[in-house]
């Protein structure tokens, strides 16, 4: 049974209606990767934050009453907030509240298979949970009374419960650190001259479908974050002109990128996308059809810089473009001159690609001019 939820988000005087009602329309979509119903959606105008419930308190009355309405038990908050305003929400709402790194916390939490990809979502919940342990135990009355007595059961528990937090982040740092240097080992085990290339890109762009059409593996899911785990397998791309020969490379399905991704899972998944920074070249793909194709390239580029990929060779590649029409095909290709435009699901377009790649073959070229949709 799909828990249901109502979905908000604060719009403050600078945020266009059009931007808020898309930032909410993808929360609803990972809302549904968690398995939970949105039953309404909700811009909340407000010019200040309210340090105590973000929202302030009155709108989060309206809140409920729709949320009584509708069978809301969770509110799923789009805005990161305080573990003292997720309280505060709580406590005039009665609602279970989230906030959006919470929620792409749980979607991770719930797709974890392997050991490295739970410990990597382990760390990155216990260092989300830490700073907002404060709190958690006011139940417990700090008791005042004799002399040298520092307050009482309930900031005791705190302090356990930080400490104990705080070990376990120090072995799973290590666990990850153990698990990078086999990563290592393996990488360098690989067979020499075949170029490394990775698939970057916002979830759900159809890294997995692309990684099919070129190496005829892969298991592609219509939902965000299908893959949280590195896969890498051999290409064929085409003959050597000369002799004849097959050419082959490398290519690496990695985890997608998201609209404010938390920084915890950034930090954490740091051994996975060594894979995308080890890479001879990136491929980068996005959505070619959605709405918000612009934006998620800026997503893309700020998390390539922020993992120390800024300078890699790479290929834009606007996936999906069977569901264009021509004329949207045309408009692309005269704003984006230099991207393969491609149907990963029908495989149209991925001779263009096989392409590129081959010219990696006689060796790394050198890192292309920025161009404008990265300089933005």
């Amino acid at each position: 049974m799909e828990l249901k939820c109502l979905l908000i988000a604060r719009q403050g005087p600078a945020d266009e209606a059009g931007t808020i009602r898309d930032h909410l329309l993808e929360l609803e979509e990972l809302a549904r990767s968690c398995n939970m119903e949105p039953v309404g959606v909700r811009a909340l105008k407000r010019t200040l934050v309210d340090p105590r419930t973000f929202y302030g308190s009155g709108q989060l009355r309206t809140v409920l009453e729709d949320a009584k309405s509708q069978g809301a038990s969770y509110l799923i908050c789009d805005d990161e907030l305080s573990g003292g305003q997720v309280r505060n929400i709580e406590k005039i709402t009665s609602l279970k509240a989230i906030d959006r790194t919470g929620l792409i916390l749980a979607i991770f939490e719930q797709r974890a298979q392997t050991r490295e990809a739970r410990a990597q979502v382990e760390l990155a919940r216990c260092e989300y949970e830490l700073p907002r342990l404060k709190g958690a135990w006011t139940h417990l009355e700090r008791q005042v009374g004799g002399v040298n007595v520092r307050g009482g059961p309930g900031e005791t528990q705190i302090e356990v419960d930080r400490r104990m937090t705080r070990v376990r982040i120090k072995q799973l740092k290590r666990e990850l650190e153990h698990l990078e240097r086999i990563h290592e080992t393996q990488r360098s085990g690989r067979q020499p001259g075949l170029p490394r290339v990775s698939l970057v890109g916002y979830t759900n762009a159809g890294k997995t479908t692309l990684l099919r059409a070129l190496t005829g593996d892969g298991e592609p899911k219509n939902m965000l974050f299908a893959t949280l785990d590195t896969t890498t397998r051999k290409a064929w791309l085409g003959n050597d002109k000369d002799g004849g020969l097959p050419i082959h490379a490398l290519i690496s399905d990695t985890v997608g990128f998201i609209r404010k991704l938390p920084h915890q899972l950034v930090a954490a998944f740091r051994s996975t996308l060594g894979e995308v920074k080890s890479a001879n070249a990136l491929l980068v793909l996005t959505d070619a059809a959605h709405p918000e194709l612009d934006e998620h390239l800026k997503v893309v580029r700020a998390t390539l810089q922020e993992i120390g990929c800024k300078d890699h060779p790479r290929l834009l590649v606007l996936n999906q473009a069977d569901r264009l029409t021509r004329p949207q095909r045309l408009d692309l290709k005269r704003r984006y001159p230099d991207a393969a435009i491609i149907s990963a699901l029908e495989k149209t377009g991925i001779d263009e690609v096989r392409s590129w790649l081959i010219d990696l073959i006689p060796g790394q070229p050198p890192p292309p001019k920025q161009e404008w949709w990265e300089l933005k």
